[in-house]
């Protein structure tokens, strides 16, 4: 059956990989590779709030990104020398958006997608503060937009796929879902929806995406 939507995530997908911004940020402030397991926890992890890392939080806009810092800067104060220079974090130093770029060949898509008189959505785990994401791509292009830290929950759990398939008005079976995150996909596949990993190769996936048509 043709989709008769493609959502999109958009670190990764509309916007360039945040997990690779964020493998930058942390060698550019010399924060240890194996610390971030420990400060951001385990990312498919779907645990109740009050089980979930502090990370996760923040993505479900429950805690403001200040506080986690602070927090991550505790974390990171039992490893690192006192003078260390993450010691000086602030949360406006943290922002993997910040120099990313839009995928062009994914924008593309988008137009392409609506040109063919197929809806069009966004599925996003992101944060308040970095909420400067939607001034880099054409978000009027889009039909509905579900953001993580504005509905109080994050992918891979069901509920918010769910949500952006009734905001479509479609059913999960109806709609093609893109993400950069396996887990991600996985859960989407799991409440109905079709599904399509991304990954460095934006042609291929593009291809991918129009083969459904």
């Amino acid at each position: 059956m043709k989709p008769k939507a493609v959502i999109f995530d958009v670190g990764g997908v509309l916007l360039e990989s945040p997990f690779v911004a964020a493998l930058g940020w942390a060698q550019e402030w010399e924060i240890p590779l194996d610390a971030l397991v420990t400060i951001f926890g385990d990312y498919s992890q779907t645990s109740p709030p009050d089980q979930s890392p502090m990370w996760h939080e923040v993505e479900r806009g429950r805690v403001e990104l200040e506080a986690f810092v602070l927090q991550m800067q505790k974390t990171l104060g039992g490893t690192l020398p006192l003078n260390h220079k993450a010691m000086t974090l602030t949360a406006s130093d943290f922002n993997p958006f910040a120099e990313g770029e839009p995928v062009v060949a994914m924008t593309k898509l988008v137009d392409e997608v609506r040109g063919r008189g197929v809806k069009t959505g966004i599925l996003t785990n992101n944060v308040r503060e970095w909420s400067a994401w939607r001034e880099k791509i054409p978000i009027e292009a889009f039909d509905a937009v579900v953001d993580s830290c504005e509905v109080g929950m994050r992918k891979p759990e069901p509920e918010i796929y769910q949500l952006i398939c009734k905001k479509l008005s479609l059913m999960p079976s109806s709609c093609l879902f893109l993400d950069d995150h396996p887990a991600n996909v996985e859960a989407a596949v799991a409440v109905g929806l079709d599904a399509l990993l991304v990954t460095g190769d934006f042609d291929a996936a593009v291809s991918e995406v129009l083969s459904r048509f």
